[in-house]
């Protein structure tokens, strides 16, 4: 039995298997990690406890390691295959909430949920939880949140100091929100300045920055053989 390729001789040997994996971050919180699926540009890093170190594909992500993405682009993949796209300027990071460890995102982002039926949910830092509909958050000034939704409503929601969930608003399909973070209570803190449809010239953006394929994995047949030529 102990010259079986795979199998455990002592625990020190446990996790072997996933070796080849760069793991980064507290994974004894009861966390689901995630994936750094791809990155576009050559500057986002990620920080754990005294040590920053370049941002890679592949690496592994436990709770308490911070992204930074800076001048790149970012796709992280949950344990659930929910997405989150991170453009420049923005940061992730798996943190113990009042609903446990969960992503935790802020700058501007971009959720893609995942076709699992699953119960399950993100933080954007400063302004409420999103559940798992797609939508894109950004940061437009210093306590002003954007969302806007795509094809299904977006129920953003908060908890108060006792753990109680309460719904900020509801955007509908195709809708924007303005979202000023005015501090003190939960229950007080939030103001909705604006909401609206959202204007064409934004949902080309949106889309361009978020969904379109030059920034995120996505590459065509022809560049594909183009980089093999090369």
């Amino acid at each position: 039995m102990n010259n079986i390729v795979g199998l455990y001789g002592s625990l020190s040997e446990i996790g072997n298997h996933e070796r080849h994996y760069v793991k980064i971050g507290d994974f004894q919180k009861g966390n689901n990690p995630c994936i750094v699926k791809h990155i576009s540009g050559d500057d986002a890093t990620i920080r754990y406890k005294d040590s920053t170190q370049k941002l890679e594909a592949g690496m592994i992500l436990g709770s308490d390691a911070l992204v930074d993405t800076n001048n790149s682009f970012v796709e992280i993949s949950d344990s659930f295959d929910n997405i989150y796209r991170l453009a420049p300027e923005s940061q992730f990071c798996l943190e113990l909430t009042v609903k446990g460890v969960v992503p935790v995102h802020f700058g501007h982002v971009h959720i893609i949920p995942s076709q699992q039926t699953i119960e399950a949910g993100s933080k954007y830092r400063t302004s409420c939880w999103t559940g798992f509909a797609q939508v894109t958050i950004e940061i437009i000034a210093n306590n002003l949140d954007a969302y806007y939704s795509y094809d299904k409503p977006v129920e953003v929601f908060e908890y108060d100091e006792f753990g109680n969930k309460f719904t900020l608003f509801t955007l509908e399909p195709y809708k924007k929100c303005i979202l000023q973070d005015k501090g003190g209570q939960m229950r007080e803190r939030y103001k909705v300045l604006e909401l609206s449809d959202i204007e064409s010239s934004e949902i080309f953006r949106v889309y361009e920055t978020y969904c379109m394929p030059f920034n995120w994995s996505f590459k065509t047949s022809a560049a594909i053989s183009t980089e093999h030529a090369n």
